[in-house]
Order: C-alpha cells, then sequence, then structure tokens
C-alpha cells in the first residue's frame, strides 16, 4: 500500500521487514522469516550477520529465530 522497499538481499529483505514492523505489522516480518527458514540454503547466521548493521533490529529477529528454531 504505498510503501516501497528496495530488494538487496534476502536477509537484507528480512532485516528490513523486521524494521518497518511498526509500520507494516510483525505478522509480515514474522511469516517473511518462516518462508525464508523453509527454502534450501537458508542460514540463520548469514542473517544475523546482515542484521549486525542494525542494531535495533538485531534482538526482535535473534527473537524470533530463537522461537522458530
Amino acid at each position: 500500500d504505498g510503501v516501497s522497499v528496495a530488494i538487496y538481499s534476502p536477509e537484507r529483505t528480512l532485516v528490513d521487514a523486521f524494521r518497518l514492523r511498526h509500520r507494516e505489522g510483525s505478522d509480515v516480518a514474522h511469516e517473511a522469516l518462516r518462508r525464508w527458514l523453509r527454502r534450501r540454503g537458508s542460514s540463520p547466521a548469514s542473517l544475523l550477520t546482515v542484521a549486525d548493521s542494525f542494531p535495533h533490529a538485531r534482538p526482535s529477529i535473534r527473537q524470533a529465530l530463537e522461537a522458530l528454531l
């Protein structure tokens, strides 16, 4: 609905989903994470590496990963 998000990589897109969850809703971010985890080759470590550059998003991503894994 009028929100533009640039896609750099799946991991960066997930970080953006968690960063923007106050606008788009946390259910969007969590569902994106669930779908990404089902993909072959997804690496939670690589997601956390990307999230290191976004200190406000990293704790919620880590918490969601811990709950899902």
